[in-house]
């Protein structure tokens, strides 16, 4: 290869992200992007998908159509087998691809068993992909002509919980302008020790606003509770002590049941070893996001190995949000770079984030600097205006990944400095230490 060659598994966030930092920082570099989907969908908007019936189409956009515009090859393949000796990537069709720099942006694999037990012909739904979001459409679809009790929560081991409320108070607001809240029973039953606890020590005043907001809504709720079986029309669950000892358990009837899953890393990153991948198949990065055994692997997003913050009685895993993975692919990009250049400088992500909940009707900002405790800064308001930011960010977001050549453009970063004073990322003299730690 005549040219230094970077490869990146997965076309989400962290991958596009990576790819146009990459490419605006370097023109004479080989990027090529491989996912086993032919298009990017902008998560955040999947729960507005299953509940008020977003159309899929304003959420996409064609991987063909528009890395090849910023000089950035795509393989729509799966990627089954990484040799970090030999430096290659195998793909289910066949090909073999070398890299000079791997940058893993897979996203995670989707578990519910074997952490709970799922009753045969018993349905878990979920907003975690568009596939899943879909299926649950149609599930709100005949809730709607069909009323009945509907059950939202999460399971051990689950590490993203903001999805969990959103899709509760969502449905909520759309059974009330259906004009039959009345017929459907709501019940919120969570791992985390406390409602927002989000499995991150709670931020701001998440804990009592949550509390506050599910009595509002008339939603039966239920923190530091471990699902142990779904059946076809309830769920089982028990209430733990602060030693994650079971207390007693409950039973409670559910025609719509949403779980939250737990996260494992997919078979592509456990192929490239235990050096590489943690028994979870997470990629174990340091802090400036590349692998020290083979330093030049590097994780971004969801797929990235972050431990708990802290010990809870039900285990709880750290959640990596959109604009703390946009933070590891900006600090991926600056460091292959340097790497390159034979620059010893390296950056670390700091990993700010700002985050809009949307309830439907209203919902709430919080900007958390770090997300990870403890923290610099935190700034929360709530507000019908937050259902409409939401709306505007998504377009904003879905116009950066078609028209524009970052995904974290200049007057973003300069934005968010002014307003904020946040960075997405920092120097680090000292990259030994777990990702998200501060150098």
């Amino acid at each position: 290869m005549s040219k230094k060659r970077v490869v990146i598994i997965g076309g989400g966030v962290g991958g596009l992200a990576t790819a146009y930092a990459l490419r605006n920082l370097m023109k004479n570099l080989d990027i090529i992007l491989i996912s086993d989907k032919p298009n990017f969908t902008f998560v955040p908007s999947l729960p507005h998908v299953a509940v008020l019936g977003k159309n899929p189409s304003s959420i996409q956009a064609n991987l063909s159509e528009i890395l090849p515009k910023r000089n950035i090859q795509f393989i729509n393949s799966k990627a089954e087998e990484v040799n970090p000796d030999t430096q290659k990537v195998k793909l289910s069709n066949g090909q073999t691809v070398e890299y000079d720099y791997l940058v893993f942006a897979t996203g995670p694999t989707l578990k519910w068993a074997p952490n709970i037990e799922i009753e045969e012909g018993a349905k878990i739904h979920s907003i975690c992909n568009l596939e899943h979001a879909l299926e649950t459409r149609k599930a709100i679809q005949n809730l709607i002509e069909n009323p009945g009790p509907v059950v939202v929560g999460s399971i051990p081991g689950t590490s993203c919980f903001g999805p969990l409320y959103e899709f509760a108070f969502m449905v909520d607001y759309r059974m009330r302008k259906e004009h039959i809240r009345h017929k459907v029973n709501m019940t919120i039953v969570t791992s985390e020790p406390y409602l927002g606890y989000a499995g991150l020590g709670g931020i701001g005043p998440s804990k009592r606003y949550l509390e506050d907001i599910t009595m509002e809504k008339s939603i039966w709720s239920y923190a530091n509770a471990k699902v142990k079986k779904v059946g076809k029309d309830y769920v089982e669950f028990a209430l733990c002590d602060i030693d994650g000892n079971e207390i007693k358990t409950f039973q409670v009837e559910s025609k719509l049941t949403m779980l939250m899953p737990f996260f494992e890393g997919p078979d592509v990153i456990k192929s490239a070893g235990d050096k590489v991948a943690n028994p979870k198949g997470f990629v174990k990065t340091n802090r400036c996001m590349y692998v020290p055994d083979y330093p030049n692997i590097y994780g971004v997003g969801v797929c990235v190995a972050i431990p708990p913050v802290q010990k809870t009685p039900i285990p709880t895993g750290t959640p990596k949000t959109g604009q703390m993975i946009e933070g590891m692919a900006v600090a991926v990009a600056h460091n292959i770079y340097n790497d390159i250049k034979n620059n010893p400088e390296r950056v670390a992500p700091r990993l700010p984030a700002i985050c809009i909940a949307d309830f439907g009707d209203k919902g709430f900002f919080v900007l958390s600097d770090p997300v990870i405790p403890p923290r610099q800064k935190v700034f929360w308001k709530e507000g019908r205006w937050a259902h409409w930011m939401k709306e505007i960010f998504e377009k904003y977001f879905m116009f950066k990944v078609k028209y524009l050549k970052n995904i974290t453009p200049w007057f973003e970063e300069l934005g968010l400095k002014f307003m904020f004073d946040i960075d997405y990322i920092e120097p680090c003299n000292e990259c030994s230490g777990f990702t998200g730690s501060r150098c």
